[in-house]
């Protein structure tokens, strides 16, 4: 990221003063942790249904192998969020495997909110912090 970036969404005034915790708690964040989650959760589903198939049709050796969201896959976005957080204060009573998905879709939320908060005051960031929605029509 440039660094003339990395000023602008350090000077985003809706950012100033909001910890970790705040902006994990808002609204927007949450909006995106569902997305993420709402992918991830029907990729695993579309998976599942696909070995199902193939064990269907005969083919006895297709078993779906074990996948760190199969433990998680019954959290709703709320949850998850909270979790999230708890990983932030230390608490957390999931296994490391646990703790490292709910912490990579985590982060991926929290950075799509700090852009969507910086591109609000910068919308010529827009193309740099999002690039993928250029391409995507």
């Amino acid at each position: 990221m440039k660094r003339e970036t990395r000023k602008k969404i350090e000077s985003c005034k809706a950012l100033q003063g909001k910890t970790v915790e705040d902006l994990i708690m808002e609204q927007k964040f949450l909006d995106n942790l569902a997305a993420y989650w709402k992918v991830q959760k029907e990729e695993r589903l579309a998976t599942r249904k696909s070995y199902a198939a193939m064990r269907k049709l005969g083919n006895r050796t297709s078993f779906l192998p074990a996948h760190t969201i199969d433990h998680l896959i019954d959290l709703t976005t709320e949850q998850l969020r909270e979790e999230y957080l708890s990983l932030f204060r230390r608490d957390s009573k999931r296994s490391a495997a646990e703790r490292k998905y709910i912490e990579q879709i985590g982060t991926q939320a929290y950075n799509l909110t700090i852009c969507q908060y910086a591109i609000e005051e910068f919308p010529e960031l827009k193309d740099e912090l999002l690039p993928d929605l250029k391409n995507a029509s």
